[in-house]
């Protein structure tokens, strides 16, 4: 069943878990809960598919869910995979370690003191987020989980197999290109008012970098992905790095629109046709 938010939480904050489930459904906001709707499948299939058609991830943060190993890894899939994020603290832990990478600049509603005080806010922000969620084209091609894992499993044991095609083709050319190789850098994210001009629009977003070595691989793309400042996506484009408009000594990595000037934050990435992360870099206005 379609859902709108993924609840990420520890099983110790199960109760905390199951009230704010029953709250934003109430509030016509499906939940995909693991408690309830975990088991018809292999149950990490099962979540990688459920982050991945999700609208908005909350994640209960406690001394609990910061410690586990499966929210820590429920995060990085809903960060890799550009799910908007909101962070509902019911106690007065830190944010650290990888996670503090993963959850930078995203929403925060404190509720150390009653967990039920934000309840309110939660409801807001998240029908907000909803609301003006927008999905890229290119992740409306869901990879498979298989795939996805094995991928993931891959990267992260730093090692990367290549199968040349038979044949003559470009991708049978193309250079293997691991994460890490090459880096990325935003040199340059502005705005311009514009609404002087015969323009459509109010205001033009430009975000440009270097990129070192330039990847000889044919089918690596860049993507940047263009926030307000709660997390949501407002624009995304995506160009072929071959195809990249070349400035002084870097490339013009995207551009975006907005009648509003409502973009804060930018997210650059270099992937390969698998999707892939290569390189990455955010940017704030």
């Amino acid at each position: 069943m379609a859902h709108d938010v993924y609840l990420c939480y520890d099983e110790k904050d199960q109760k905390i878990a199951n009230e704010i489930c029953a709250l934003l459904e109430s509030n016509k906001m499906k939940c995909w809960i693991k408690s309830r709707d975990a088991g018809v499948k292999h149950i990490v299939d099962e979540i990688m598919e459920s982050i991945n058609e999700s609208k908005l991830m909350v994640l209960i943060f406690s001394k609990n869910s910061k410690n586990s190993n499966f929210v820590n890894t429920e995060v990085d899939f809903a960060f890799s995979g550009k799910i908007p994020i909101l962070i509902y603290k019911i106690d007065d832990s830190e944010i650290e370690g990888g996670l503090k990478l993963f959850l930078n600049n995203r929403p925060i509603i404190d509720s150390h003191k009653n967990y039920k005080d934000g309840f309110d806010k939660l409801v807001e922000d998240s029908s907000k987020i909803i609301k003006e969620r927008k999905v890229p084209f290119y992740r409306k091609y869901k990879i498979p989980i298989i795939v996805a894992v094995v991928v993931i499993l891959i990267a992260a044991a730093g090692i990367f197999v290549f199968h040349p095609f038979d044949g003559e083709s470009d991708e049978a050319s193309d250079v293997v290109i691991n994460p890490g190789d090459i880096t990325l850098k935003i040199t340059d994210f502005t705005v311009e008012d514009v609404r002087k001009q015969s323009s459509s629009w109010n205001y033009s977003y430009f975000v440009e970098g270097t990129v070192t070595p330039e990847p000889a691989n044919s089918n690596c793309r860049i993507i940047a992905d263009f926030y307000d400042e709660s997390g949501v996506l407002v624009d995304s484009t995506e160009t072929l790095f071959k195809d990249a408009q070349k400035i002084g000594n870097g490339f013009v990595f995207g551009s975006a629109t907005s009648d509003e000037n409502n973009i804060k934050m930018v997210d650059v990435q270099i992937v390969d046709k698998n999707n892939v992360i290569l390189a990455q870099s955010e940017s704030q206005l």
